[in-house]
């Protein structure tokens, strides 16, 4: 990714942290939140690319292993091997695909449907709960900062298509017992 010199002045304020110092630390917060958020699913053998794939599923609909590789930025073989850990969690399942039936389109399968919605509410529900404990100024902010946050998601998810590490998986699928 390409550095774009900031237009921006260098600091947030007088005698406050540069921008880059901010980005740091709100880099290292996000980092260290969504590794909380994710340590329950890390247990259950959950990878973030494993949940994206769901995700993607859930939203899209049945897709091809191909356009669901690109998808999420692997290539098709690494894709074909965490779509037959998949299966092998019943977590997906592949059906003939209707226009091409040399083809299978991969889909979410009702457990894994139901797994995404435990995920989503364990994962809010942990953050609500931290969330209540803050006082009214704090909350006051933090519902403030959300949509800037939301903004600077969106404008980053373009950048976000980088071919990610093979997924890990235990299995006959995966040549591993």
């Amino acid at each position: 990714m390409t550095v774009v010199p900031s237009t921006r002045p260098a600091t947030t304020s007088p005698g406050r942290e540069t921008v880059a110092e901010l980005a740091g630390r709100l880099r290292i917060a996000l980092s260290r939140l969504g590794h909380a958020l994710r340590a329950p699913d890390d247990q259950e053998g959950l990878t973030p690319t494993r949940i994206a794939t769901l995700s993607i599923l859930e939203t899209a609909g049945p897709l091809r292993v191909g356009a669901l590789a690109e998808r999420i930025g692997i290539s098709p073989p690494t894709m074909t091997r965490l779509v037959d850990c998949l299966g092998e969690l019943d977590m997906v399942r592949r059906d003939p695909d209707p226009d091409d039936h040399r083809a299978t389109r991969v889909s979410l399968s009702a457990h894994g449907a139901a797994l995404l919605v435990g995920l989503r509410h364990r994962g809010t529900g942990m953050l609500a709960e931290q969330i209540a404990a803050l006082d009214a100024d704090a909350l006051t902010t933090l519902g403030d900062a959300v949509p800037l946050l939301e903004r600077l998601a969106e404008s980053m998810l373009p950048h976000q298509r980088t071919p990610r590490a093979q997924p890990h998986c235990s299995g006959p699928a995966c040549g591993r017992p």
